[in-house]
């Protein structure tokens, strides 16, 4: 019996061509974030929230990265930016594929502003997954020493829970 084996040069083409179809697809599908995380970086507030207001979430991501609003208006030291996400839902603690959030992203643009507003939202500055640094870690490696203590205190802090109303209550 005969195998059927394809070349090396088939399945590279295969490989890239599917490569190429899962990239092409993710940047479709983000073509509705783009927007929003364009606005984000830019600190364009008024764009954003008309972005929000017409259905684009605060959360919405570009695929495959999991790249948030939030991080890049954090990592743009974007304030204004940061308050109008979180007040629209934003997840403050949301990753990216790496375990970035936009607390290592303020961090690492030496934001105290940024940062202390996402402490206060309870962001939790816990080390990456990919980096394997936490935001102290990253403020104290770029020379940000004014923020390592405030993220240091912050490290061992668990974040605030809700508490939640008992079976059968409204």
């Amino acid at each position: 019996m005969r195998r059927f084996t394809l070349s090396r040069e088939r399945r590279t083409w295969k490989m890239t061509t599917l490569v190429t179809a899962v990239l092409l697809a993710g940047t479709l599908q983000a073509g509705c974030a783009v927007a929003l995380l364009n606005a984000s970086a830019a600190g364009d507030v008024d764009k954003a929230r008309r972005l929000m207001n017409s259905g684009h979430g605060a959360d919405e991501r570009f695929p495959l990265v999991g790249t948030s609003p939030l991080m890049l208006a954090a990592g743009h030291g974007q304030v204004d930016m940061l308050s109008v996400l979180i007040e629209a839902g934003a997840d403050v603690n949301a990753t990216d594929f790496t375990g970035w959030t936009a607390l290592h992203a303020a961090a690492f643009q030496g934001d105290r502003r940024s940062v202390q507003l996402l402490l206060e939202h309870d962001a939790i500055p816990s080390k990456s997954r990919w980096f394997l640094q936490s935001p102290a870690e990253i403020a104290e490696t770029l020379g940000h020493h004014d923020l390592v203590p405030l993220l240091r205190r912050n490290e061992n802090q668990p974040a605030q829970v809700m508490p939640t109303a008992p079976e059968g209550t409204d």
